[in-house]
């Protein structure tokens, strides 16, 4: 429901109620008339006793233009939040002191017009707020692997505190609005944040100045855009004897890229921990019968001489790489050497079947 900002008479003391849109914790703002006079942003003198204030709580999502001073936010990895589905960025930010009757009741405001009074148009911030206004944008980063998007929600967050929804990735990664918030006017960055939240880790951009002022997963921004480029790969191809003739395993690693997120399905848990990211790698190699087992086993070597095995091994013995591996290592890694050990065991026989394997040296860039 609404919440009721009432205009008086100008000789009788202005009675105020409000609630912030969407509020959590259904809490009621109030405000007043005092005499006197006051300026508007135009500095045009208005009498107090006709200025009709918003509750000090006021805040919420709007699809009507505000006429406002408009400051860009300039593009920056400091001003955007990331996340599967999500490269959400504060676009331009502005504050006034007052909005239009439409706005505020857009926000889910109620101002109550009385017959025998001029019409309200102007609906003023409490005592010591002023309107703090943020537009918004957000598309898809595009990460590798295309397609799983993890459902992320923002919502505007006052004080720590999640007053209103404002959109979720599972009705689209493309979202584009505006938010306002009544905060005191010597509010800091935090006070006011659009708050994301992924896989149960949270992150915030300030309404103030479109800054990232908290993140959960900070050391993503040093992985996100990286790309993988292959730039030796050895081939592999040996024969051996199965139970129905001479058979062929043949390989070599071909791709490969990194992530800070992989969902569980492309062989990752969510976000990777502090300092990793997922390097998942890709290859061609043969299959070949049932009747043989292939056991080929693949680990990366770091540029300190540290072993990397799997996160998440395979369990298909007759094609290991029918997903890629992936291997979780530090975010910081330029260069890694990926190395196969191939092992094949042909049923009823003791021993199985090894030979050196091939490698491949991988570069990981910033793009």
């Amino acid at each position: 429901m609404g919440c009721a900002i009432v205009a008086a008479a100008a000789a009788a003391a202005l009675g105020l109620a409000g609630c912030s849109a969407g509020a959590a914790d259904g809490s009621r703002g109030s405000g007043g008339s005092t005499a006197g006079a006051q300026e508007d942003d135009s500095g045009e003198q208005i009498d107090d006793a006709a200025i009709v204030q918003a509750p000090a709580d006021l805040a919420g999502s709007t699809s009507l233009s505000i006429e406002a001073e408009f400051t860009a936010v300039q593009e920056s990895d400091e001003a955007r939040l990331l996340a599967p589905g999500v490269d959400l960025r504060i676009t331009e930010v502005a504050q006034t002191d007052a909005l239009s009757v439409e706005v505020v009741e857009d926000l889910g405001g109620e101002v109550e017009q009385t017959e025998d009074e001029a019409p309200v148009e102007t609906v003023h911030a409490a005592d010591g707020h002023v309107f703090w206004i943020a537009r918004y944008s957000s598309d898809d980063p595009q990460w590798e692997p295309r397609g799983e998007v993890p459902d992320s929600t923002a919502t505007l967050a006052l004080s720590g505190n999640e007053v209103a929804d404002v959109f979720t990735t599972s009705d689209g990664t493309m979202h584009r609005g505006t938010v306002v918030a009544s905060l005191p006017a010597d509010s800091g960055p935090d006070a006011g944040v659009l708050q994301v939240e992924t896989d149960e880790k949270f992150q915030e951009l300030s309404l103030l100045d479109g800054t990232r002022v908290a993140s959960d997963v900070e050391h993503i921004y040093q992985v996100a855009g990286h790309q993988v480029e292959v730039t030796s790969a050895e081939e592999f191809e040996e024969t051996f004897e199965g139970l129905t003739g001479e058979q062929r395993l043949a390989g070599s690693v071909v791709g490969g890229f990194v992530t800070p997120w992989l969902g569980r399905s492309d062989n990752g848990q969510g976000w990777a921990g502090n300092g990793q990211m997922y390097l998942s790698v890709e290859l061609e190699w043969a299959e070949f019968e049932s009747v043989s087992d292939d056991e080929t086993g693949i680990y990366v070597e770091l540029a300190d001489g540290t072993t990397v095995r799997q996160h998440d091994p395979s369990s298909y013995l007759s094609s290991p790489f029918r997903e890629n591996p992936v291997f979780l290592i530090p975010a910081d890694s330029e260069a890694v050497t990926v190395v196969l050990e191939p092992k094949v065991t042909v049923a009823l026989q003791s021993e199985a079947l090894t030979w050196d394997g091939p490698s491949a040296e991988l570069s990981i860039t910033d793009a």
